[in-house]
């Protein structure tokens, strides 16, 4: 095979190519009432694993901020999961400091971002939902400001990679900016709010189909680098 013709199947090998990787996660978004046919579980919580004190947070702002905080009362609260992770709110009037945190084991993983920031819930695989406007945890999902996550920092929690189907995206609309996620079981079903009442997101199984326009978008391309490398019979 010619260079060029080796040239061209790599070419229209890459131009075929998915644009994205595919979603861990796909979802089903239904609309539900809560007490009759919303099916979001609950979770583990945690038992006998170390909280985290006022020191704590006075050292893990102090360090990641650079600023004295010795001297600060921090106000927090407290949700759990069986792995023993500690989420809520955190405050600190003194300084200004309005936003989430993760506790796992005996350290603090996250979260210094500015408010509004907000974790919501957290399941015991390690996912945990809430509330980012300043998009650190909801970069290239598919709801903002809502998040699904998981853990990381110090600034905020890592974007997990999920996706709706395309029914899904039709019926939430333009109220994606409405919907706040709730709660998150160990089936990563989550429950949520939004302009119109309540939502249900279920795990699906759904593989996208490739977009059949493609292949005709590069038709021509082909055709003509094959035309070039195609050696030419002469005449006399």
């Amino acid at each position: 095979m010619k260079r060029n013709s080796v040239f061209v199947a790599a070419f229209c090998a890459l131009l075929l190519l998915p644009a994205q990787a595919t979603p861990s996660l796909w979802y089903h978004a239904r609309a539900c009432t809560p007490g009759v046919d919303c099916d979001v579980s609950s979770h583990g919580t945690a038992s006998g694993s170390p909280a985290p004190t006022n020191a704590d947070f006075q050292q893990f702002f102090g360090a990641e901020l650079g600023v004295d905080l010795s001297g600060d009362s921090f106000v927090w609260s407290t949700a759990t999961n069986a792995n023993g992770d500690r989420f809520g709110s955190v405050d600190d009037a003194a300084n200004g400091i309005h936003t989430s945190y993760l506790w796992q084991n005996d350290h603090f993983v996250c979260c210094t971002i500015d408010e509004p920031y907000e974790i919501a819930d957290g399941n015991d695989r390690g996912l945990f939902i809430g509330l980012d406007e300043n998009g650190a945890s909801n970069s290239g999902q598919p709801i903002f400001p809502a998040f699904l996550a998981e853990a990381g920092g110090p600034l905020a929690l890592t974007p997990f990679d999920y996706g709706l189907t395309p029914d899904s995206l039709a019926f939430i609309g333009n109220d994606a900016s409405s919907v706040r996620f709730l709660a998150i079981d160990d089936g990563d079903r989550i429950l949520a709010s939004w302009s119109r009442g309540w939502l249900e997101f279920d795990v699906v199984e759904f593989n996208p189909v490739p977009e059949p326009a493609t292949a005709w978008l590069i038709l021509p391309v082909a055709l003509l680098l094959l035309s070039r490398a195609t050696p030419r019979t002469r005449t006399h």
